[in-house]
């Protein structure tokens, strides 16, 4: 591509330089006190930075539990990825493309400018660059990690994902330009990186559909979550139990015990949720506004809570 003077892309959906910061000698890695997630290091600002809740800060010397000096970031993020195409190809001109590269004012028109000028020869950036643009002179699309959805307890992770891979896929050969596709993977034998290769949607829906089927997933059972969170866990479990006990459920619909989020902590408050399904939507709304009524009786000053029907995400 860089012979032939045309652009490439390297999609990877994680900004940073690292996902993780790792101490080798005792394996302590940097957290974040506000949520339950790892800090995401950006080496060029020095910083340690939460991607869910913004929380900064500086890049420790040393291990803070063992004092060792040997720490060093783990995996790879946009910065890391551009770090290395700068060493292999050092003429190249290497543009980053993430939410941290375009904070400044008009920095993404200039962005845009640049590309369609032939002023970049290969793009580096996460998924702001996989929906709706048009680079008519790119050629190459290269996606790293791919498989990293595929371990996701989300059964919707792998619809998710292919949608996203079609859509970063589509940016390569739009116009005169014959376009390419790479993707890295551990598993190039699964269904999904078949019918990505087919275009086949149809496909993988059947199979999406057949294995949701036989799990009782959507859409063939209607869900609601009861969301919940506080600066306690044990307040918004106990808040859910009473909230549970309330309920009256006819035979079509079922209750789940309240658990803790995937997230438990998430920009310094604890989370959990209750879930509710039925194969009847009519008999889920009918129970779901009866409810609610009742729910709004219990004492809720500590905790904050909303019924969300349908849910996307757990």
């Amino acid at each position: 591509c860089l012979a032939e003077k045309h652009q490439s892309l390297v999609f990877i959906n994680r900004r940073g330089y690292a996902p993780a910061l790792l101490c080798k000698a005792c394996g302590w890695t940097a957290l974040c006190q506000r949520c339950s997630s790892r800090l995401v290091v950006h080496l060029r600002d020095k910083k340690l930075c939460c991607h869910h809740c913004g929380h900064r800060e500086n890049f420790p010397r040393a291990c803070p539990h063992c004092g060792n000096q040997d720490i060093a970031p783990f995996g790879q993020g946009t910065q890391r990825v551009e770090e290395t195409l700068a060493t292999h190809f050092p003429t190249a001109r290497i543009l980053r493309i993430d939410r941290d590269s375009i904070r400044r004012k008009n920095a993404w028109q200039d962005i845009l400018h640049a590309i369609h000028a032939q002023e970049v020869d290969i793009l580096v950036g996460t998924q702001l660059l996989a929906k709706g643009h048009d680079f008519p002179n790119l050629s190459l699309v290269g996606i790293l990690n791919a498989d990293s959805s595929l371990y996701s307890t989300d059964f919707r992770a792998s619809e998710r994902l292919f949608a996203q891979l079609m859509q970063v896929a589509g940016r390569a050969g739009r116009a005169n330009v014959t376009g390419h596709v790479l993707i890295q993977t551990e598993f190039p034998d699964h269904p999904l990186y078949h019918a990505l290769q087919k275009h086949d949607y149809d496909v993988l829906a059947k199979t999406l559909l057949a294995e949701r089927k036989t799990a009782g997933f959507p859409p063939f059972v209607y869900q609601a979550l009861l969301r919940a969170e506080a600066h306690n866990i044990a307040i918004v479990l106990d808040f859910l139990k009473q909230a549970a006990n309330l309920a009256n459920p006819p035979r079509s619909v079922e209750l789940f015990d309240p658990v803790p989020a995937q997230m438990l902590r998430l920009k310094g408050l604890e989370r959990a949720h209750l879930l509710v399904q039925s194969s009847s939507r009519r008999q889920l709304q009918a129970f779901m506004a009866e409810w609610y009524t009742r729910i709004n009786t219990l004492p809720a000053h500590k905790v904050r809570w909303v019924l969300d029907i349908d849910p996307l995400e757990f």
